[in-house]
């Protein structure tokens, strides 16, 4: 798989089941802009807050596994993405019957012919940073995630942005801004004063 950054703004989605692992995609999803369906036999109290104060998501009561091939090929045709996460067995035709439509489809079990992947990511000043251990380890990507968060958190990459603004203005060539970006970011030191003259104009 090739990964990208995707908008959902636009899109509609279907999400089969509710519980923990369809309530964290369709929050993500509703997040980026896109419209939210979620099809399931039962809603707890935390989704129906949500849907309250969100207008992009409808919550459909309806028992999934009593669906038949034809019904659920119904309800797809009707979506952009496809998500289920419901048990191996359901998920598995949904997958199937997805894939027949040539839908986008995610699953919350391994199963054969997912086509896109909603990994764990983080966002910090704009940088955003996923990490995807092809299910082998989520324990170890949400703990590279955090790594990598406490990182971003510490580092000064509103300073980088703007000296590379400024660069693009004052130095032409396009290698010797990348020189001089790269001895700033080395130069702890000269960070740490660069940003206090900058407190100091800001004053």
């Amino acid at each position: 798989m090739l990964p990208v950054l995707l908008s959902f703004e636009g899109k509609k989605i279907a999400i089969f089941g509710c519980g923990n692992v369809g309530k964290r995609r369709a929050k993500k999803i509703l997040k980026s802009g896109g419209a939210v369906d979620i099809y399931s036999k039962e809603f707890d109290e935390e989704i129906k807050k949500l849907k309250e104060s969100n207008k992009n998501l409808n919550l459909i009561e309806i028992d999934v596994n009593k669906l038949s091939d034809e019904e659920l090929k119904n309800i797809i045709e009707n979506y952009d993405f496809i998500i289920t996460a419901i048990n191996d067995e359901v998920n598995k035709r949904i997958v199937k019957l997805a894939k027949e439509l040539n839908k986008f489809v995610n699953s919350s079990t391994k199963v054969e012919g997912v086509n896109f992947i909603i990994p764990a990511y983080t966002e910090v000043d704009e940088v955003i940073f996923s990490i995807y251990t092809k299910g082998k380890s989520p324990l170890m990507a949400k703990h590279i995630r955090i790594f990598v968060e406490n990182y971003l958190k510490s580092s000064d990459i509103d300073i980088m942005a703007c000296m590379r603004e400024f660069l693009k203005e004052t130095v032409p060539n396009q290698k010797d801004r990348e020189r001089i970006l790269k001895k700033i970011f080395e130069d702890k030191q000269f960070r740490e004063e660069l940003k206090r003259l900058i407190k100091k104009w800001e004053k």
